[in-house]
């Protein structure tokens, strides 16, 4: 059968399949990332075999392992889809020149979404701003693929070789507890301290799980985590039922939470990198750049304000 034909025969839904497939090897994962039905992955991979005469897959146990063929496919296939995902956003960049898909962390947004829903949707009432709230772990990830413009967020400049990063500012890890709490009267507590103590976490999906975890580890001490949690709320509430502490960024509690939540430094303290990443390469339209320049200005008044009152 001529090239071209075989070629032809790979539809955008199955390149989409195929690449999911290998990169979670395992077939209920990767319907699950696709928000399909498993069957639906798994013809999808048959027929894919069938018109293409490659053997892509052999079977471990429970795991889907890729043969050379299947990585020498995927090569290809994601430079295609890298190259759909780069026209979807050009396109949707030239018919919503005025919109911004921004990712914006729970912590961070305690601090900084209502400025942007008000002070800078006020100021610039052409631009659409749609805030996407998730874990630093998984803007990163969204801004990577395109999914979103830009993210304002916690971030390890490692994470992605394809992203820029503009750093504003360093977030402080500080240990979250209730009044009453046996550390809550010291001016600093210890990691050692800390491991002690039951705890409910900000699960994988935040930049803050990963660098609090990597911070015990680089000290041989394990953290006593009870419960990992996607919302910011149900963590508080622990800490506020007094079941459980937390690690959190001091901007993730705000002031009139004061009354029931606790922040107390580490004697050794640690931070994250906290900032705008865009993908490396993509175009910054003007209003992105008024959105960025307003976050920079907002930044540096939150910071000159907690010197004051410091």
């Amino acid at each position: 059968m001529p090239l071209t034909s075989e070629v032809n025969a790979l539809t955008l839904n199955q390149m989409q399949y195929f690449a999911e497939v290998c990169k979670w090897q395992n077939i209920s994962q990767a319907a699950e990332k696709l928000h399909v039905a498993q069957p639906t992955v798994s013809i999808a991979m048959q027929s894919l075999e069938e018109e293409t005469g490659l053997n892509l897959f052999y079977r471990e146990k429970n795991k889907i392992i890729i043969t050379k063929e299947a990585s020498l496919l995927l090569e290809k296939v994601s430079v295609i889809l890298q190259q759909m995902a780069d026209l979807e956003r050009d396109i949707a960049s030239m018919t919503q020149r005025d919109s911004i898909r921004m990712a914006l962390p729970l912590q961070l947004g305690m601090t900084f979404m209502p400025a942007i829903f008000g002070d800078f949707c006020l100021q610039h009432p052409d631009i659409k701003v749609e805030i996407v709230e998730m874990g630093g772990v998984s803007a990163l990830r969204m801004v990577e693929e395109g999914h979103l413009d830009i993210a304002f967020t916690n971030f390890h400049e490692n994470v992605g070789d394809s992203l820029n990063y503009r750093k504003l500012f360093d977030c402080e890890c500080m240990f979250c507890t209730w009044p009453g709490h046996p550390l809550s009267e010291k001016e600093t507590v210890t990691f050692k301290e800390v491991a002690k103590e039951p705890l409910v976490m900000l699960d994988h999906h935040f930049v803050t799980y990963k660098e609090t975890k990597a911070a015990f580890k680089r000290r041989r001490l394990k953290m006593n985590i009870m419960h990992e949690t996607p919302y910011l709320h149900t963590a508080k509430n622990l800490v506020r039922q007094h079941l459980a502490s937390t690690v959190l960024i001091r901007q993730g509690v705000l002031e009139e939470e004061y009354d029931r939540l606790v922040l107390i430094p580490f004697e050794q303290p640690f931070y994250l990198n906290s900032g705008i990443v865009v993908k490396k390469g993509r175009q910054i339209y003007p209003h992105e750049e008024i959105l960025m320049n307003y976050l920079k200005e907002i930044v540096k008044g939150a910071i000159n304000e907690e010197k004051v009152l410091v």
